[in-house]
């Protein structure tokens, strides 16, 4: 009985004993993954889109009808493809499924890519590292169909490498409007710096861009109105290697300008056809825009007319520049003009309306003169509006003299001239009360419409004083031998 109960207090006591030991770990075994030449070579999981390569190390052609990829989540069949031997296929892995690409994409942060053979077997399985500080670059086996895998140059449909390469860097264009440029730049043997190179005609900078989430980034500066802006990204790996965006830099530069939302005219010139802007005159404009240019106008004044005479010109475009022509003017004419064009919003100018030129008015007009002018005794170019009744008449003279500014401008003029009753009373006097001189060195004048009729008769001349100080006098066909005081000798004007 002792020995009974001995046996079961020893049994008791093991019981007790091996109820106190740890588990022991569940041991999970790996896929069984088949034997197969077909491997899974190269993956990109960072591109646009992503793709993924096969190759086939066999000696023999394979059909890969009826062969499935899979990434963590989904299933895809490829169709009736084949690869040759010691060759390669990729496909586009954009999650589509339309023109043989997958109906998956590749995750940038690692997931588990699948190769399975017609039968469901398994052949070929690989977990990729997150990539995604990695873009552009791919995860590869070292060389074709070998067992080490590394980040490296992307190779697609190609032999496998691990030669050194510059970065792989991807850039959008950088416009006016952008306030912080963000570009991708990666490299197998890690990044050493990413620079913006940003160049004016007043300074040259070179900023140093900084990663964050993934991205080189940097603040880009502002620049005045009409600044041309030519510009680079420059990405260095640990090794010295180089990449540029564009590809041709720093020979070729991307370019941009400062609009502020507003067409903006880079260059504008005009030519006769004949030499010193003689016969018809042709512009040609060039204007750019971050928007588009939809219509480009030239507005101009000939001698005598007014700001309500102006005519306008709706200039042509020929993929590259803007024409436009004014018609041939006599001898000494004097043309004013602007320009104006139109974007989708905004209307602009040229010159730049705010600084000394208002199209509004026309004494601040840029101007272009047909020939020489050929100056009389001071005066020249001088011309009228048509004498039509109901309308006033306009005068217009050029005076100059080489000892020094104009001190005063006179218009006299007489409406019919009667010598049996003239006595000095009937002459009208009109003083330029203006600047002395202006700034194209014209002088114009106004008899109202009030003070004439149809067939009235106009007799006129004027008077200057010269830098000197003395008094000269000019009417059409005179020399220094007019006299004022002769009557005959004054123009006459009829009105029609």
């Amino acid at each position: 009985m002792k020995n009974t109960n001995l046996l079961l207090i020893i049994l008791i006591f093991l019981l007790g004993f091996s109820s106190c030991v740890k588990d022991e770990p569940l041991i999970t075994e790996d896929p069984v993954v088949g034997v197969s030449t077909l491997k899974i070579n190269e993956i990109v999981s960072t591109g646009d889109p992503d793709w993924m390569e096969l190759y086939n190390g066999g000696n023999t052609d394979l059909n890969l009808a009826g062969y499935k990829l899979a990434d963590s989540n989904k299933e895809w069949t490829i169709g009736d493809i084949t690869i040759p031997a010691g060759g390669y296929v990729s496909f586009d892995c954009d999650g589509k499924d339309e023109n043989g690409s997958t109906n998956f994409k590749i995750s940038s942060g690692g997931e588990q890519m699948t190769l399975y053979d017609k039968e469901g077997k398994l052949i070929d399985q690989v977990t990729t590292p997150d990539m995604s500080d990695q873009t552009g670059l791919a995860y590869g086996r070292e060389s074709d169909g070998a067992d080490n895998w590394i980040v490296m140059t992307p190779t697609r449909d190609a032999k496998n490498s691990n030669v050194n390469e510059p970065p792989v860097l991807v850039a959008d264009e950088l416009t006016e409007f952008t306030t912080i440029y963000k570009v991708k730049a990666s490299d197998a043997d890690g990044m050493d710096a990413v620079k913006l190179v940003l160049i004016t005609d007043n300074s040259v900078q070179s900023l140093d861009m900084v990663l964050i989430d993934g991205k080189y980034q940097i603040s880009v500066p502002t620049f005045p109105k009409g600044t041309k802006v030519s510009y680079y990204v420059k990405a260095i790996d640990l090794t010295g290697k180089t990449s540029f965006y564009p590809s041709g830099a720093p020979a070729d530069l991307n370019t941009y300008y400062v609009t502020n939302g507003k067409a903006i005219f880079l260059n504008v010139d005009y030519q006769g056809e004949m030499a010193g802007n003689m016969g018809d005159v042709t512009f040609t404009v060039d204007v750019y825009d971050n928007d588009t240019v939809k219509e480009v106008k030239l507005y101009y004044v000939l001698p005598g007319q007014t700001i309500d005479d102006k005519t306008s010109i709706k200039l042509d475009f020929d993929g590259s520049h803007w024409t436009g022509v004014v018609p041939a003017q006599p001898q000494g004419s004097l043309v004013k003009y602007y320009l104006r064009a139109k974007n989708n919003t905004s209307k602009s100018y040229y010159p730049e309306e705010g600084t000394t030129f208002d199209h509004d008015v026309l004494d601040t007009w840029p101007t272009y003169q047909a020939g020489d002018v050929v100056v009389i005794n001071g005066f020249s170019l001088f011309s009228t509006t048509d004498p039509v009744a109901g309308s006033d008449l306009k005068a217009q003279v050029h005076i100059k003299y080489d000892n020094g500014d104009v001190q005063e401008v006179k218009f006299y003029y007489v409406i019919n001239y009667d010598p049996a009753t003239y006595d000095g009373s009937q002459r009208v006097t009109i003083k330029w009360e203006g600047d002395l001189p202006t700034a194209n060195d014209f002088y114009d004048f106004t008899i109202p419409a009030s003070e004439f009729v149809s067939g009235d008769k106009i007799i006129w001349y004027m008077r200057a004083k010269d830098g000197a100080g003395d008094k000269k006098y000019f009417t059409l066909g005179k020399g220094e031998d007019f006299d004022k005081d002769v009557i005959a000798d004054w123009n006459e004007i009829v009105i029609q």
